[in-house]
């Protein structure tokens, strides 16, 4: 059974699984909305995405210039996917499908996940091609990602945590063996370290969250490894 993990009082993410496989699903309670990323494959995400309560108290709540306290806000539900693979968006085209209900309001994806997902009837959604950034209490920054494992890739900056789903990985071999890109490895450890979080969370970890430095320190020396006029690295 997957299980339900806190990580702050805003954040909370359902654990991946592995039959079906299914990616992590994190959410993010802001004030105006919840920042959903990721969507997985299983039931248990849908059941976790839609018990995410609609409506939130706020101590303070402005209304003809009165102060109420404990008033009622309502949140909108947004999904960031962080790539087209299936564990990580297939239960946005089930809901496309009529196969299951998944309650949210804004969908943002990347190029290719757009293309898997097609238009959805009565909701929005949101092709990213270039950085966004939204204050909702906590600090919301949703941005491609050059990566090897899979094109069009999004990340989700939370505050002081980066949530990159599987960016970090290889791209998949498919019986042969999985390798690095060497351009785009060395673009990525790039961006990485310009980035001010400190906390990198890898979709399918246990545990999820990584210090910066580690998760560096590995694609470097990955990245060490590449072989004079080698366009790949084997992972």
């Amino acid at each position: 059974m997957t299980k339900i993990v806190k990580l702050t009082d805003r954040i909370r993410y359902l654990q991946m699984s592995y039959e079906p496989l299914s990616a992590d699903v994190v959410a993010v309670r802001g004030d105006s909305a919840w920042w959903i990323f990721d969507v997985g494959a299983c039931d248990e995400a849908v059941d976790f995405i839609n018990a995410l309560p609609r409506s939130s108290e706020s101590s303070t709540h402005l209304d003809t210039s009165e102060c109420i306290k404990n008033a009622t806000v309502p949140l909108k539900k947004n999904i960031v996917i962080s790539h087209f693979h299936r564990d990580h968006l297939l239960n946005v085209v089930r809901h496309c499908n009529g196969e299951v209900s998944l309650d949210f309001d804004t969908l943002y994806v990347g190029s290719h996940a757009s293309k898997v997902v097609g238009e959805i009837a009565g909701h929005e959604k949101i092709t990213v091609s270039s950085p966004l950034s939204f204050d909702d209490v906590v600090h919301i920054e949703i941005l491609p990602i050059p990566n090897s494992h899979a094109k069009g890739s999004l990340a989700l900056i939370v505050d002081d945590f980066v949530f990159l789903g599987d960016a970090t990985y290889p791209m998949v071999g498919h019986g042969e063996p999985d390798v690095y890109n060497v351009q785009i490895l060395e673009q990525q450890i790039k961006m990485l370290k310009s980035l001010t979080a400190s906390r990198f969370c890898l979709s399918h970890k246990r545990g999820l969250v990584r210090d910066k430095s580690s998760v560096i320190q590995f694609l470097e020396s990955v990245l060490a490894r590449r072989q004079k006029n080698e366009n790949y690295i084997v992972a």
